[in-house]
């Protein structure tokens, strides 16, 4: 590895953790919203669809589930749970009426829109501090990253097959071979 990108990494990794920490943080959510979570027996990955509708207005659950990069069925499933919370709500669409949207509930939009924003601010007027250049430049590294992170995730999480059968070779590791004469 160059000197060059050894320092780099190592000034990298010496930030990376207290701003991921202060991003994890971010203090508390409000009271009523802390009840609705915990009487909806919602996570952390509810917060996304919040973020997404928080930031962007109604969307439909294609749409989420899209900038969310989640199934379809993965998104459907937490826009539903966080519909019974009476977090979100579904409306139809105005245009066309075949198309559901999910907005958020007026009962918490102030509450979720302040602490959100407290959240995503200090991200805001970082990018607003660089230049368009700059802005350029650390998102392009950010992506490099989450490629390297997920594509990493993604192949250690990949099963491993038996390239005789096709089967998950880890999966049946435990379990009598199989009678050759059936995939003959």
């Amino acid at each position: 590895m160059p000197a060059g990108v050894e320092a780099d990494l190592h000034e990298l990794l010496g930030r990376l953790r207290p701003v991921v920490g202060a991003l994890k943080q971010g203090g508390p959510p409000p009271p009523e919203l802390r009840q609705a979570f915990a009487s909806g027996g919602l996570g952390p990955r509810h917060g996304a669809v919040l973020l997404a509708v928080t930031l962007h207005g109604q969307l439909s659950v294609s749409d989420l589930s899209e900038r969310l990069a989640l199934s379809l069925s993965a998104t459907s499933l937490m826009v539903g749970e966080l519909g019974r919370a009476g977090l979100v709500q579904r409306v139809e669409d105005e245009h066309d009426r075949r198309r559901t949207l999910v907005g958020l509930n007026d009962v918490y939009r102030e509450q979720l829109g302040g602490w959100l924003a407290s959240r995503v601010d200090p991200v805001r007027r970082t990018l607003e501090r660089l230049t368009p250049e700059e802005r350029a430049g650390f998102l392009q590294g950010w992506r490099v990253l989450e490629q390297e992170l997920v594509g990493a995730a993604h192949a250690a999480s990949a099963p491993v097959t038996d390239p005789a059968t096709g089967a998950d070779a880890e999966a049946d590791a435990d379990a009598p071979p199989a009678d050759p004469a059936v995939h003959a």
